[in-house]
């Protein structure tokens, strides 16, 4: 069984619409027409050699959070890749819909529930995760992926992409607020989030992230602590009550 990761109309490239029974097959023109739209000139139109629809064999290995996450079944690849868990394919069977958090692991419930409040994030919310200490969270954090480093022999994270997620929409809340939150970086001259309180907001976002998201890899009393901050602001999340 593999996963498909729909994330909006204007990066799904195939036909028709995932539902459960359907076959879902590659249609090369709704790629070349994005490619178009986004370059805004015309696309090369040439064999698309390995480019298809992308399916991985593991939903924490899905790179972006989608809106929605499909099982499927029965695909057909452009060609073998039998040292990848990933492979771009021709066509697949949708088998069912299954909840988008899977792509942060079997608690991505509560790692959703954490970027859910980070979309919304105020700057009176900000004020108040930077004003808590976060003595411990930075052993912990290490020993948490000490542990997930020694057990799991390939890259990745233990919430999947929930962290690249928290960080791009944490840097979304903060455009909301204002640039006077950013600065540019000298090396890479891109502009950052700079703001020291902001920054402390991403801190506790993700330490809950993975506190909640992977809490086989410490004891509950630490998980208690690596969640501290973003739990004393925000509660905790319903499905931990």
């Amino acid at each position: 069984m593999s996963f498909f990761a729909l994330y909006d109309a204007e990066h799904f490239y195939g036909e028709p619409e995932p539902v459960p029974g359907a076959r879902v097959s590659f249609v090369p023109d709704k790629l070349f027409a994005a490619r178009e739209r986004r370059t805004v000139r015309p696309a090369d139109r040439q064999p698309v050699g390995d480019e298809g629809l992308m399916v991985n064999e593991i939903a924490t290995d899905v790179t972006l959070w989608p809106s929605s996450l499909w099982r499927v079944a029965d695909p057909e690849p452009m060609r073998p890749l039998p040292s990848h868990r990933w492979l771009r394919c021709r066509a697949f069977t949708v088998m069912e819909q299954v909840p988008a958090w899977l792509v942060a692991g079997p608690h991505g419930d509560a790692v959703e529930w954490v970027i859910a409040q980070t979309r919304t994030l105020t700057g009176a919310q900000v004020d108040a995760l930077a004003a808590l200490s976060d003595d411990g969270e930075e052993p912990l954090t290490r020993t948490l992926w000490a542990r997930w480093s020694r057990d799991h022999h390939h890259t990745g994270s233990p919430v999947g992409c929930a962290l690249t997620t928290l960080n791009k929409v944490v840097t979304e809340a903060a455009h909301r607020v204002g640039p006077q939150l950013f600065g540019r970086d000298e090396e890479d001259g891109v502009e950052v989030l700079s703001d020291p309180a902001w920054l402390q907001a991403v801190g506790a976002a993700y330490a809950a992230a993975l506190a909640l998201g992977a809490p086989e890899l410490l004891a509950p009393r630490e998980n208690a602590v690596l969640a501290r901050r973003w739990t004393t602001v925000f509660g905790s999340p319903a499905i931990l009550r």
